[in-house]
């Protein structure tokens, strides 16, 4: 989408965080193709429901969320389900970072203080986005975040999602318009391909196409070291090793919190990087993504009290899969990780394609794994 036409509109695309989120923000808009529908909201430009056949032929909503939209005003604490994350996901160790010898400090929002999560106390997920175009299998939000929670100068954001046949597409952009930044967008969508929240993930197949994931310490903050996981200990997998299918229990007893990163060289294309299977309901969902890594998240911190529009979340009774750069690349340039945007550079980018179908029920992890090296010879 070209930026020109679009900054004739500023005036038009203020962002509104309020204390009191407007009937407009919640409107729902509803999207339909071939063996897929889905609705969007422009509060956090919200996924807010997601349906595909399952095996049998039966709709399954795949998504968790709110069955009424009210309840993402209304929240206490922030969920992000299904929401835009921005200006930078994930988290950044003090909420600082430094970029061309200027230091910036923003707001903290977890740990008493030592880290920044998701943009901030109120990021891109709570803000109330305006809707620049909607039809029957499309529809785009657009933010003007000016320097919002401390980050540096003025950023366009731009939220485009669109159907086709059994595919969800995703279009992240943000431009900065004048100074350099920091931009790493991500949508923090959760998932149970079962359709059932009460019952766990952990029986269904997961495969990453990543062989390192990003270290962390307590807090989850990175690190700066980068962890093997693709090999054995003795003869015991690495419990982080999805680099060939395996079922998500595989990472017990803490779960999946992790940032994979993918085996690809750079330029990235958009290709697939990850397939997660369902056991109960043959359901498969494979992501393609231009992204460098994946943040998977399995659920491990609910505990039954949230309620959804699949009902209460139980113990690893989803997972989020969140495309996104290496997280907190703005702490590490060891890494060797672009992630600051200036003005008149090339846009940040993220596009990602969740592809839905149907596979054999109950299939293991053996007999995926011959179906895939069947599949790639």
């Amino acid at each position: 989408m070209l930026l020109t036409p679009l900054l004739a509109f500023l005036p038009l695309l203020e962002a509104k965080h309020v204390e009191k989120v407007s009937p407009a923000a919640l409107k729902e808009y509803t999207l339909a193709a071939d063996g897929i529908t889905a609705s969007f909201i422009p509060f956090g430009a919200r996924l807010k429901s997601l349906r595909v056949p399952d095996a049998g032929g039966a709709w399954r909503e795949v998504n968790l969320g709110y069955a009424d939209a009210q309840g993402y005003a209304d929240e206490a604490a922030p969920s992000y389900y299904g929401a835009v994350i921005g200006r930078y996901a994930n988290r950044i160790r003090n909420g600082t970072f430094t970029v061309d010898g200027v230091t910036s400090r923003i707001a903290t929002n977890e740990h008493d203080g030592k880290n920044t999560l998701h943009g901030g106390r109120v990021g891109y997920d709570a803000r109330e986005w305006s809707v620049l175009s909607a039809n029957s299998s499309s529809v785009t939000f657009s933010l003007m975040d000016y320097g919002f929670e401390g980050f540096p100068g003025n950023v366009l954001a731009l939220a485009q999602y669109s159907l086709s046949a059994g595919k969800l597409t995703t279009v992240l952009t943000a431009h900065a318009l004048d100074r350099p930044t920091p931009i790493l967008l991500t949508t923090h969508s959760y998932f149970n391909l079962g359709s059932d929240v009460s019952s766990t993930v952990l029986q269904d197949t997961l495969h990453v196409k990543a062989s390192r994931v990003v270290g962390v310490d307590g807090i989850l903050v990175p690190t700066g070291q980068l962890d093997y996981v693709a090999g054995t200990n003795g003869n015991e997998r690495h419990p982080l090793n999805f680099t060939a299918p395996s079922a998500v229990s595989q990472a017990l007893p803490a779960g999946l919190d992790h940032c994979f990163l993918f085996d690809r060289p750079s330029p990235l294309e958009v290709t697939e990087q990850l397939e997660w299977r369902s056991a109960a309901t043959g359901i498969r969902m494979r992501v393609r993504t231009n992204q460098p890594a994946i943040q998977v998240y399995s659920c491990s911190m609910s505990d039954g009290s949230a309620s959804t529009q699949l009902g209460k979340v139980e113990r690893f009774g989803c997972m989020a899969i969140e495309p996104q750069g290496w997280i907190d690349g703005i702490s590490h340039p060891e890494w060797l990780q672009n992630q600051v945007y200036s003005p008149g550079s090339a846009p940040f980018v993220n596009v990602a394609e969740y592809v839905f179908d149907t596979v054999e029920m109950g299939a293991g992890p053996s007999a995926v794994r011959e179906e895939t090296a069947r599949d790639e010879l």
